[in-house]
């Protein structure tokens, strides 16, 4: 934990130095100035948790000091010292956004007390707003294995959810990469703090830094007020980066920094920020030649490759088809239903390319489709027939370009997900964004 940041505004110089010296003493992170003035010019170059401002002040009093400072810092706290005849003002500093009021003389335990009491209602405050923005059920996730490969994993993600060190889960899509992440987050000490995802193929590029880091006021059109980042939002928690081999290689700078430090500035603005997360990340790509090619940082790649996890996909794993499959019937409209030994025997056949995710469609397909109580083959409408169809419509010349073929296997993908772009990316195993962008360049159309 990063200890409590404040800043002590008082022109009586000795009383400041004297209170820096105490609340430096007992583990605060302390900064101070004489005037309102050179209290705002911190304030712009650093973030604080914790203001306690004098009421009278040369030039600028205490409450214009507080307004100003939360135009730029709306969440710090701010304690008001005052003498007993302005009482009524320092009350009416606490109608315009002042903590609390502490009246000289003090005693000094006194005045800890109440910057303990502020610094626990801004963090009070600040997981709310976490809670309010990620809806991290606590047990809302299943994982069904009982396979060999499977279990083997499932045992190393136990022994390391609670330890900080950041880990990369590799797999195909469709696997269950995020289910392992949540893993990782509520089998350790962090249950109980936001679980944050974020997609990093699914946003351009100058947005997803402002999504993951935060933006300034007036930073770029349409940034009307500060913004926290999902960093921030993940304070405390684990912080899940999905795709990440699409994140791009301006960004990985960044978040390389962030990994080493703790420490991120939001876009537009100039104040260095720091929150301690666990970062889990995730990707469907391999990793190690998105490096040789030049498309991933080395050094990021093994900052975040501290403990690989590696998802079997389900074809490797096919033992566990039956409680899966039990599984996805019973999350159904119509959890009565059964599956056929006919339906089972083709879906044990199948090499399932969406994995899990693919299995989860196509029983819940089966289940709207099938007229009785028991889901034939006919209902789950496997894609091998399609496949095979188009597999004899398409005749490749010996000498195409692998361009031509990508295009044909994009169209047919998208053609037995009926134009679900999101199915055809999955099956693909490439990012929705990626999907969008070979759509473009082929000239696709529905």
């Amino acid at each position: 934990m990063s200890a409590t940041r404040l800043l002590i505004v008082d022109d009586e110089q000795d009383l400041l130095e004297l209170l820096v010296r105490r609340l430096k003493r007992k583990g605060f992170d302390v900064d101070s100035a004489g005037t309102a003035e050179d209290a705002l010019e911190l304030v712009k170059k650093n973030e604080y948790d914790i203001g306690v401002y004098d009421i009278r002040l040369p030039n600028m009093d205490g409450i214009e000091l507080l307004k100003e400072t939360k135009k730029v810092q709306p969440d710090i706290e701010v304690l008001i010292l005052t003498g007993h005849g302005t009482i009524d003002t320092a009350i009416e500093a606490m109608k315009v956004g002042a903590f609390d009021y502490i009246t000289k003389p003090y005693n000094l335990s006194e005045l800890e007390l109440t910057i303990g009491k502020a610094a626990e209602n801004k963090a009070l405050k600040e997981k709310n707003d976490s809670m309010k923005k990620i809806i991290a059920q606590h047990n809302g996730f299943n994982i069904i294995g009982d396979s060999a490969n499977f279990k083997e994993v499932l045992e190393m993600t136990k022994r390391i959810a609670d330890s900080d060190v950041p880990v990369l889960i590799e797999g195909e899509s469709g696997t269950g990469k995020e289910l392992f992440a949540k893993a990782l987050h509520y089998w350790s000490c962090r249950a109980d703090e936001p679980f944050v995802p974020v997609n990093s193929g699914a946003l351009p590029e100058h947005l997803l830094e402002s999504e993951l880091f935060g933006h300034a006021r007036g930073s770029f059109t349409g940034a009307s007020q500060d913004k926290k980042g999902l960093v921030e939002a993940a304070k405390g928690g684990t912080l899940f980066l999905d795709e990440l081999g699409e994140m791009p290689l301006a960004l990985q700078v960044k978040l390389l920094r962030f990994l080493e430090t703790g420490e991120f500035r939001r876009v537009g603005d100039v104040r260095e920020r720091h929150v301690t997360v666990r970062v889990v990340a995730a990707t469907n790509r391999d990793m190690e030649k998105e490096v040789a090619e030049g498309r991933f940082r080395e050094d990021l790649y093994y900052r975040l490759n501290v403990v690989k996890l590696t998802i079997p996909p389900l074809r490797e794993r096919k033992g566990d088809l039956p409680a899966l499959i039990d599984y996805f019937i019973g999350k159904t409209k119509d959890p009565s239903k059964q599956l056929s030994a006919e339906a089972l025997a083709a879906l044990e056949q199948y090499d399932f390319p969406g994995n899990v995710r693919e299995l989860s469609h196509l029983i819940e397909r089966g289940v709207l489709l099938s007229k009785g109580s028991v889901i034939g083959a006919e209902d789950l409408l496997l894609p091998q027939a399609v496949k095979t169809k188009a597999a004899t419509e398409v005749q490749f010349s010996p000498l195409c370009s692998l361009e031509e073929v990508e295009k044909v296997h994009i169209e047919n993908a998208l053609k037995q997900m009926n134009w679900n772009k999101t199915k055809a990316a999955d099956v693909l195993g490439i990012s929705v964004r990626n999907l969008y962008r070979k759509i473009d360049q082929y000239g696709l159309k529905e």
